[in-house]
């Protein structure tokens, strides 16, 4: 079995990248979240989208995003409701087709995201397990500084599973966690997406017969720091985030500042 995490196998390695958070508002949302004990940075533009990140010391990062004009986000809302934009997915499943459904359905956890240094040999991996994925598709973001980041995604038809990103730019252009990574709530990093029972023991399925992750148990594997694990009871929502913290306040955030986002601190 070839996998993606093996460097004799593919020469290149998948780690946890970022958990994508669809929000109705940017600025309410970045209040919503300082108020939380974070510290959001502005991202910055992506074609007709913003956003705001949230680092962590590890590297990883929360996406706090939504179409900048309002206009848009209704237009797709609409689009979403009577299934036009699910029938654009279904039979032309491109990634952008993908980010549509984000911005069209409700707000909240929507997605996450594994990444990756050569996406064109991830791709014929995935490929070779019988994953279909839709092709690399390059995106940019300018951010406040003027600086460009550069990158290229792509991910399996099969949404349940991860996205997936691959930097031209440094990493770190994109993600310039070094000194924007302290949080006045003592979070230090993701501990683990939670998932689904039903259809997140799919989603461990696929990554342990494809990628040499580390397992713990039938329900739980890694990838790097974060673990991939399914929820405890059936009535979980689809994705969760459990987040390491070194501070004092533990347990759940509101719901009402988190965009309707299950959040856990730990």
């Amino acid at each position: 079995m070839t996998n993606l995490l093996d460097p004799d196998a593919s020469g290149k390695a998948l780690s946890f990248d970022h958990a994508v958070i669809i929000v109705s508002d940017l600025e309410e949302a970045i209040a919503n979240f300082n108020s939380l004990g974070f510290d959001v940075q502005r991202g910055g533009t992506t074609g007709p989208v913003h956003n705001a990140l949230i680092y962590f010391r590890d590297g990883t990062y929360i996406e706090l995003t939504t179409p900048v004009s309002r206009w848009f986000r209704a237009l797709f809302r609409l689009l979403y409701s009577v299934g036009a934009l699910g029938l654009a997915a279904k039979y032309r499943p491109t990634v952008m087709a993908r980010f549509l459904l984000w911005f069209g359905g409700p707000s909240g956890l929507r997605d996450w995201c594994v990444r990756c240094v050569n996406m064109d040999k991830t791709i014929e991996l995935l490929r070779a397990q019988g994953i279909e994925t839709c092709d690399a598709e390059y995106f940019s973001r300018k951010r406040p500084d003027g600086e460009v980041a550069e990158w290229r995604l792509a991910g399996p038809t099969d949404r349940r599973l991860p996205f997936m990103i691959e930097d031209i730019s440094p990493t770190e252009v994109r993600v310039p966690f070094q000194d924007a990574s302290e949080h006045p709530n003592g979070v230090i990093g993701i501990s683990a997406v939670v998932l689904q029972r039903d259809s997140g023991l799919k989603v461990l399925e696929t990554l342990k017969r494809c990628v040499a992750v580390e397992t713990t148990g039938n329900e739980a594997c890694t990838l790097g720091s974060v673990t991939i694990r399914l929820a405890d009871n059936q009535s979980a929502p689809r994705l969760a985030l459990e987040l390491r913290s070194s501070g004092e306040v533990k347990g759940p955030l509101p719901a009402g500042k988190t965009s309707g986002s299950l959040i856990v601190l730990v």
